[in-house]
């Protein structure tokens, strides 16, 4: 199998995993760069920004061709640490060769402890997305979102609202009503952001599919995401704030969506039986 890779369109993260990932590649397959007529492709992420906006033009031919996708991105659970790879897309429309069932080893050796579902807390938190994500497609502007999600909050309830912006995508415009929230990027890290402080006495979270659906169900806190979140499985919607599903299933089998970098040879093998 043909493989092509494009490696000047790659993010500062990349060469943590992705010398390791083509190296993977490499041994079981041919790895070539920039082809537009391979019988697959490798990318990193689907959010078309900075290095990464090139990449769109890739996901669009490769796909219109019926051909997959292999997509590489930072992992959600140990962010820079581990890493996420699957097949045409990302979060809950990749595939990451799942089976029925996944044993417990993954989730012991990332050492996650789930905290018990919260019963009550102070605000609604919601949570923005890059809009220049795959993700984000047939979706409206960003001010709009958060205009349309605090209007059907209020449906539900008068509990403050906390509005935190995604750190690289800003609202434009700001009304009032709501609390506005700046993510602060945390010391020493490459991309890491203060979210855990609010989930402390957040009463619930909203997102559509990005990282902090997962953070809250981790941390007992209710979450309401779109069905392409990996939290999606867990979640529960506005007014149903009493919910509390069954989470461990959910857990270890999310630990095998993620791979640290010495690893990330077998999450290789195991997507490229489906290739």
């Amino acid at each position: 199998m043909k493989i092509s890779h494009f490696p000047a369109h790659l993010p500062g993260n990349a060469n943590l995993v992705y010398p390791q990932l083509t190296t993977a590649i490499s041994n079981t397959d041919t790895l070539v760069e920039n082809s537009m007529d391979a019988d697959a492709a490798l990318i990193w992420s689907v959010l078309w920004n900075g290095k990464m906006i090139h990449n769109k033009s890739v996901w669009d031919s490769y796909r219109a061709q019926n051909k997959p996708v292999i997509v590489i991105e930072v992992g959600g659970l140990i962010r820079n640490v581990t890493w996420k790879l699957g097949i045409n897309g990302i979060n809950r429309d990749a595939d990451f060769a799942l089976e029925d069932y996944m044993p417990d080893d993954r989730l012991n050796k990332f050492g996650i402890v789930m905290q018990p579902w919260k019963q009550q807390g102070d605000y609604v938190l919601v949570c923005g997305q890059h809009t220049a994500s795959e993700q984000w497609r047939n979706m409206p502007d960003i001010d709009t979102y958060y205009k349309q999600t605090v209007n059907e909050i209020r449906k539900h309830t008068d509990l403050p609202i906390v509005i935190r912006s995604h750190p690289r995508c800003k609202e434009t415009t700001q009304f009032a009503g709501v609390t506005w929230n700046t993510p602060l990027h945390i010391p020493e890290s490459y991309d890491d952001f203060d979210l855990e402080y609010l989930l402390v006495n957040a009463h619930c979270t909203i997102s559509y599919s990005s990282n902090p659906g997962i953070h809250s169900a981790i941390a007992g806190v209710p979450t309401i995401v779109s069905e392409h979140s990996l939290a999606y499985d867990v979640s529960t919607t506005l007014g149903q704030w009493q919910s509390k599903p069954y989470r461990h299933n959910w857990i270890k089998r999310l630990c095998y969506t993620e791979w640290y970098a010495d690893e990330i040879d077998i999450q290789w093998n195991r997507i490229r039986a489906k290739l």
